[in-house]
């Protein structure tokens, strides 16, 4: 396997994911965001013709796009360690639960107002984004109100499946926490103390430190 890594919220995902997982094993190619390689061919022409990253070669006529699909593809090739999905029906159903509630209420909703930032999008997308300044109100307050009730979902659990850290918690995480350091830190408001106390478990993580590094080379955990 082939793995294409990037800076950026949607490679960390799955490096967190692979990480914390463990028993696999690919080689890597960094794309550089920063030239949007990634929008250019031969990227666009041979691996993702969406111009999006990561995105993970399985073979020479497969390309596995998505993150949550090449975290669930790689979750069932590892050998040994444990699901981060789920042992069973049960927490497997939960794990999507939350991954749905995760990315439908939180995570797409932040990548959204950020790219909704006009200054943003000349700078860094380069009009390959049309942003929606006016948006942006509407979003924050959706974002807000999705953030209350989390917090009164996490009263009492370490995790977003209790006690049971899954893949949900990776790509919550690593998804928004960049955003919330860069641009919106008032996600963090110290009144909801249990989303606060949640992102600190997951930033203390070692192998959420050890992900921020891309992956170079082959890659073996």
């Amino acid at each position: 396997m082939l793995f294409y890594d990037a800076a950026g919220p949607n490679p960390y995902v799955v490096r967190l994911f692979t990480l914390e997982r463990g028993g696999l094993a690919f080689d890597t190619r960094t794309i550089d965001f920063s030239t949007l390689e990634n929008r250019k061919p031969p990227y666009r022409t041979t691996i993702n013709p969406r111009g999006e990253c990561p995105a993970l070669q399985i073979n020479d006529s497969f390309v596995l796009t998505e993150i949550t699909a090449i975290c669930e593809y790689l979750d069932e090739v590892a050998k040994g360690g444990t699901s981060l999905f789920g042992s069973n029906a049960l927490d497997r159903a939960e794990t999507r639960m939350w991954l749905r509630r995760a990315d439908l209420e939180i995570a797409e909703p932040l990548i959204a107002y950020f790219r909704n930032d006009p200054e943003l999008c000349v700078d860094f997308y380069k009009g390959w984004r049309t942003p929606v300044p006016e948006a942006r109100l509407g979003q924050k307050v959706a974002i807000n109100q999705a953030l209350n009730r989390l917090d009164e979902e996490l009263e009492g659990k370490t995790w977003l499946c209790g006690d049971r850290f899954s893949a949900a918690d990776i790509l919550l995480y690593g998804l928004t926490a960049q955003l919330i350091e860069v641009v919106t830190p008032w996600v963090l408001a110290p009144g909801r103390k249990n989303v606060v106390q949640y992102f600190k478990r997951m930033e203390e993580r070692e192998k959420s430190k050890l992900a921020k590094e891309l992956f170079k080379g082959a890659v073996v955990v």
